[in-house]
């Protein structure tokens, strides 16, 4: 049939019928995909089509709660001052991916109520793209509900408690060894050495009483059990009434499972009895304060660490950790805790590097787990999807006189 002649096809044509058909304007519609099309792509390129919280073209917002002032005030500090140091190095030399990182830092008080309260701010009132380097088991604990509920990630917190290892957490990952292996690494010590008379004094909290288990089911594995033990309020209020029941028991040594004042207090008032028993303290113990308050007095008492020598050259790690310090004019803050905060920093930018340009708080996640070697110069981190926390490394340090100095 020929179209064309047909009385259809001479309605169609002749505008006098009353029958028109409408064909859309093809160069028309073609015009308005391409503009689509454009600011698509504008939106995309200006990150306005999907902006992660935190995060800009220019710059990753960050947040951190610890104790700046309380009965921990020096480690906070310290671990602080070592974190600020690699973090201004970082955006010194223009960020990561382009993206300077700018730190939220909050002081808690060692008070896990503050934290959750600076938690809560960082997270609804500044919009942060993830918390590093929170301080405290406690404190770490009460604020883990918040992280899930808006899926914020919590990176190298200041803590190696061992419950916060045990349940397998989305938006957990840590970059230090937990006190439970700091408290095998002394028990298996001081047995293979003959000592069993082992006494503990534990702060009474959170964190003290977990160091405490720690202490029994590494002597329970070898079986033997504490001959004593005496729990410290945080303030150490009754240090002496501690030091007073272990020294009752008299014993060939002490683990303290404390930090901050507690320690300090208990060392000072157990000194008074005249028992002489070899003391062993956790990593958080802070061997700079031991120094500080007790100068040559303080010489024999064991350490365990988690982190590299801060005062060596063996690293690379400790060997730029130090370079920075100096040129920041930070010295009288390196240490342990120090150390601790600048490793902390740095996985975390190593964290941010795997995760590429397009940065979301999933894609940085993701990035950790597969992150099964992240050497951060000779200290080496190792994770994976069901290996959250990344370091076991423990030492045994003695604090020991080196003429006006303290080497380890």
């Amino acid at each position: 049939m020929n179209l064309s002649k047909s009385k259809f096809a001479n309605a169609l044509s002749d505008p006098r019928s009353g029958l028109q058909l409408r064909l859309p304007n093809v160069r028309a519609t073609l015009q308005t995909v391409q503009v689509i099309a454009a600011l698509c792509v504008t939106l995309l390129g200006t990150g306005l089509a999907r902006a992660e919280t935190g995060v800009t073209a220019q710059t990753v917002l960050i947040g951190q709660s610890v104790s700046l002032t309380g009965p921990l005030a020096e480690i906070g500090n310290d671990f602080s001052e070592g974190f600020k140091a690699y973090i201004d190095e970082v955006n010194r030399r223009g960020g990561v991916f382009g993206r300077r990182l700018k730190l939220v830092l909050m002081d808690d008080g060692y008070v896990p109520q503050r934290s959750l309260a600076n938690t809560e701010k960082l997270i609804g009132e500044d919009k942060v793209f993830a918390l590093v380097g929170n301080l405290g088991t406690a404190n770490v604990t009460g604020v883990l509900p918040l992280l899930e509920q808006h899926r914020v990630p919590l990176f190298a917190p200041f803590t190696g408690a061992d419950s916060l290892r045990r349940t397998p957490n989305r938006y957990l990952f840590t970059v230090m060894a937990s006190y439970g292996s700091e408290t095998e690494k002394m028990v298996q010590h001081l047995t293979t050495t003959g000592i069993k008379s082992i006494a503990v004094a534990y702060m009474n909290n959170a964190f003290g009483q977990e160091g405490l288990a720690g202490v029994q089911a590494a002597m329970k594995d070898r079986q033997v059990a504490p001959i004593a033990s005496a729990a410290i309020a945080t303030d150490a209020r009754d240090a002496a009434v501690a030091a007073q029941t272990i020294a009752l028991a008299r014993p060939q040594a002490v683990i303290l499972t404390t930090a901050g004042k507690a320690t300090i207090e208990f060392i000072r008032e157990f000194k008074k009895t005249g028992v002489a028993a070899q003391l062993l303290l956790l990593s958080v113990a802070d061997t700079n304060l031991l120094v500080n308050q007790f100068g040559k007095d303080a010489t024999g008492i064991i350490v365990t660490q988690t982190m590299p020598a801060p005062f060596s050259n063996k690293l690379g790690v400790s060997r730029e950790f130090n370079k920075l310090m100096s040129s920041n004019g930070k010295d009288k803050h390196v240490g342990y805790a120090s150390m601790t905060g600048f490793v902390s920093a740095k996985a975390f930018v190593e964290a941010l590097r795997l995760t590429g340009p397009d940065l979301t708080r999933e894609k940085f996640m993701s990035a950790i787990e597969s992150a099964k070697n992240m050497d951060l110069g000779g200290y080496v981190l190792r994770f994976g999807p069901e290996k959250h926390h990344g370091s076991t490394y423990v030492e045994m340090t003695m604090i020991k006189p080196g003429g006006s100095l303290f080497v380890y």
